[in-house]
């Protein structure tokens, strides 16, 4: 849940009030994204790894989790609370600076809890279970942020301008996030007889950390994922970037419409959840993951595409129940995508320790985070660029009767829509390599009892 918090908070929000509200330039806003994406990058295996190895006295996992909330908390609340005395240079080091501690430090906190539900079971239809609740609490997370933003501090015609509703806004959604965060805590701490014992190992962390990753590279499966994810969140992080803008000023939508449409798309727990859990009974994985992902690349591509070639255009509210609609089945399809694709990861951890004889959840996940941040700072960076490409007008919060062309509006459009949708269309193409199916899983499972049988 407040992993949710921050991808709405980040998603949804930051690129508007770094450029609208703040006044930085697209490419600027986009870089400094970038940058703290990437250097979390480097460090995701790092402490992936780490927290596969670490045995102490507060449990396994649990001390990553306690060391992280409080910087990534913390610093989500002063990014939004930017200093309007800042300009230029310092305040595109204020954001990357605040935008580095929150990446570093909320990977530090999600990593081993992420890790924690391909230990706890090693059944592969109860994974897919755990993965479905965790992805409805990220989705709570994000209609949170969703609903204190649009719905609470940012109500109103002018409220997504106004740069006073941001850090309240910000700091509400920090101290949900501390909340939800000691429960996790808590949580991880209870299944601790129910986890996988730490690797013991005398090799040197930082070698270790090499020759894993060498690995990782070998293991087809986990390559696979990693580039489907890859270009996935790429997609998703380009279009969700662009969704205010779009949203307010090519379709004309008001602080509510937009809300609602948001928020539908944070819905999808409610169908996917249930009907994921249903399908996996009858179709393999990779099969229901293929569906749900090409889904979500015609449902972006179609909106903004009709209301730019069609003669018939959508009235804002015509479009705001269209988005709506569209908005409720593209969460639908990212939830059962999701469930179907992590419980693939948490399988792919079992074939590692068969191939290889160890165990790497937390470098697992690591990886597929890794491809995530990476892909959604270069996916922030393409949003940033876009929109000085197409010469979209920063500091729209101190010239309210601006007028945007319409020739900018409609290349807003292509970029918030169509051209994440092309890339999106991409991300599945690796899964048709995909091999580890439900009957090769648990011939894997039986053999690694067997191991471990003998072993005793």
């Amino acid at each position: 849940m407040a992993d949710g918090i921050v991808v709405a908070g980040f998603g949804f929000f930051l690129l508007f009030f770094l450029t609208a509200v703040c006044g930085m330039s697209g490419t600027m806003a986009g870089l400094a994204k970038m940058i703290a994406l990437l250097v979390d990058g480097v460090a995701d295996p790092a402490i992936g790894l780490a927290s596969d190895r670490l045995k102490s006295r507060y449990g396994r996992r649990v001390p990553f989790m306690a060391l992280g909330l409080i910087p990534f908390v913390l610093s989500f609340g002063l990014l939004f609370s930017m200093p309007e005395s800042l300009t230029g240079a310092a305040q595109f080091i204020y954001a990357t600076v605040c935008l580095v501690v929150l990446r570093v430090s909320l990977s530090g906190f999600v990593l081993p809890y992420t890790a924690v539900g391909a230990e706890v079971t090693d059944n592969h239809t109860e994974r897919a279970s755990i993965v479905a609740y965790r992805l409805s609490f990220q989705n709570a997370g994000i209609l949170l942020g969703v609903v204190l933003g649009l719905g609470v501090f940012m109500s109103g015609a002018t409220g997504m301008l106004e740069r006073e509703n941001y850090g309240p806004f910000g700091w509400t959604c920090a101290f949900a996030m501390f909340l939800a965060g000691m429960i996790a805590i808590r949580s991880v701490w209870s299944v601790q007889p129910r986890l996988h014992g730490p690797e013991e190992s005398k090799e040197n962390l930082l070698l270790g950390f090499f020759r894993e990753m060498k690995e990782l590279k070998r293991n087809r499966s986990f390559m696979l994922l990693f580039g489907t994810v890859l270009l996935y969140f790429l997609a998703y992080s380009t279009h969700s970037s662009l969704a205010l803008h779009s949203s307010r000023y090519f379709w004309g939508l008001d602080t509510t419409a937009i809300q609602i449409i948001l928020l539908s798309a944070c819905l999808g727990p409610v169908l996917g959840a249930p009907l994921s859990k249903l399908i996996l009974r009858r179709m393999e994985k990779r099969t229901l993951s293929l569906i749900a992902y090409f889904a979500i690349a015609v449902l972006l591509f179609w909106p903004p595409l009709y209301q730019v070639l069609s003669p018939v255009k959508l009235t804002p509210d015509a479009a705001a129940i269209v988005l709506l609609i569209n908005g409720m089945l593209m969460g639908t399809a990212i939830m059962v995508g999701g469930v179907g694709f992590q419980s693939m990861m948490a399988d792919t951890a079992d074939e590692h320790e068969y191939l290889f004889g160890v165990r790497r959840e937390g470098l697992f996940f690591s990886g597929l985070t890794l491809a995530f941040k990476a892909a959604s700072g270069v996916g922030g960076l393409i949003a940033g660029v876009a929109l000085d490409l197409i010469r979209f007008p920063t500091d729209i919060a101190s010239r309210p009767d601006l007028v945007i062309p319409s020739e900018v509006l409609t290349k807003l459009a292509l970029a918030s829509g169509p051209l994440p949708a092309l890339i999106a269309f991409l991300a599945p193409l690796f899964l048709f390599g995909y091999r580890l199916t439900r009957k090769r899983h648990a011939e894997i499972i039986a053999a690694l009892d067997a191991r471990k049988a003998g072993a005793e």
